[in-house]
């Protein structure tokens, strides 16, 4: 498959998808209002929304990227009920500022931006949970800023490593009707063409289609969060741009060898329906000192939306302080166990050591 495809189907998988108080990320006095802008880096502004009043923070990093706070929050609502949820658009999308310089989308600003949104927080350390695209912009921020994350949560994530993010968009299996797939494909060209005459319209098409193909290989299809829920010129603008140069930007990535510094615990959760996605997931638990694989049975690989049952009591678990039971097992084959790759007796509640397609989730 020629260089450019590749690159194309790359860019489409990226955008479809304790014990010590002194370790908790707790939300500080005279909070910011719930929804409004904070100045990101190069003074750009960023867009934020707050859900929920409980006394930890959790800060939600979407994929994309440039995918827009709505293709994360109708999935991680739930967590509102007992944390303070942040959400942020990243630069580029949603409601944040649409650089003029397209140099401002590298993921060094990203990264920079997530820092800011830790700052304007006041959280001395922060726990995130991130989807897609979101993964590696958290990976790069705990290698740059390894004192300032409590704990993390990845789930829907891409890969670690590029080459392997690659082969699993080459190697995608064709499935469903031929001509959704070529309708399909049309509308991404479009879209990241910036020669879409209505680009919420043909996103919207774009993720329907998406979800009726996703149904009929076999995938629940209960996604309710959409990257189509932005302005339509910053639909075009993240499509054209963002989508493409951000991931870009970090050339041939590979986070399996950069992370051992990193001891926040890191919890990866996927469905156990899709054993390719979650050879890419283990090898992200396998990457940093504190590192667990979460399968959940009955779930594919839009894992919150499939089993949201056994979904956030994990993420809930996992934040307070202690392992899902189920992480806690020994590595297994790809068989629907479930598995981790370290010492089953490592605490998470230690502080020790610590100072393209859309959507842009799984359909």
């Amino acid at each position: 498959m020629p260089t450019m495809r590749r690159s194309t189907l790359l860019t489409a998988l990226l955008v479809l998808a304790s014990a010590a108080s002194g370790c908790r990320s707790p939300a500080p006095a005279g909070l910011p209002p719930a929804d409004g802008y904070l100045p990101g880096a190069d003074g750009l502004r960023i867009h934020y929304r707050v859900l929920g009043t409980g006394p930890e923070s959790v800060v939600a990093v979407h994929g994309g990227p440039g995918a827009g706070i709505q293709s994360i929050l109708p999935e991680l609502e739930p967590l509102a009920a007992r944390y303070r949820v942040i959400f942020y658009d990243q630069r580029g999308g949603g409601l944040s500022e649409l650089p003029a310089d397209t140099d401002l989308l590298g993921v060094s600003h990203h990264v920079a931006d997530l820092e800011a949104v830790r700052r304007f927080f006041r959280l001395e350390r922060m726990s995130v949970i991130a989807l897609s695209f979101g993964a590696l912009l958290v990976a790069r921020y705990a290698e740059e800023h390894p004192g300032r994350v409590e704990r993390m949560v990845f789930f829907g994530a891409t890969g670690p490593r590029r080459a392997q993010a690659a082969e699993l968009a080459r190697v995608a299996p064709a499935t469903g009707d031929p001509a959704a797939r070529e309708r399909l494909g049309a509308l991404l060209r479009s879209l990241m063409s910036g020669s879409s005459a209505d680009p919420v319209a043909d996103c919207r098409e774009y993720e329907a289609i998406g979800r009726e193909l996703a149904i009929g290989r076999g995938e629940s299809g209960a996604w309710r969060g959409t990257s189509c829920a932005m302005p339509p010129e910053a639909l075009r603008y993240s499509f054209q741009h963002t989508a493409r140069l951000g991931p870009r930007s970090l050339g041939d990535w590979d986070f399996t060898d950069s992370l051992g510094h990193v001891e926040a615990p890191l919890l990866v959760i996927h469905g156990a329906g899709d054993a390719r996605g979650a050879e890419l997931q283990r090898a992200w638990a396998e990457a940093v000192p504190h590192g667990r694989l979460l399968l959940l049975p009955g779930a594919g690989k839009g894992v919150s939306a499939d089993r949201p049952d056994l979904f956030f009591p994990a993420v809930e678990t996992f934040l307070e302080g202690e392992w899902p039971p189920a992480a806690m097992e020994a590595p297994a084959a790809m068989d629907g166990g479930a598995g981790g790759s370290v010492d089953p007796g490592k605490e998470v509640s230690s502080c020790a050591a610590r100072p393209c397609s859309s959507p842009p989730q799984p359909p």
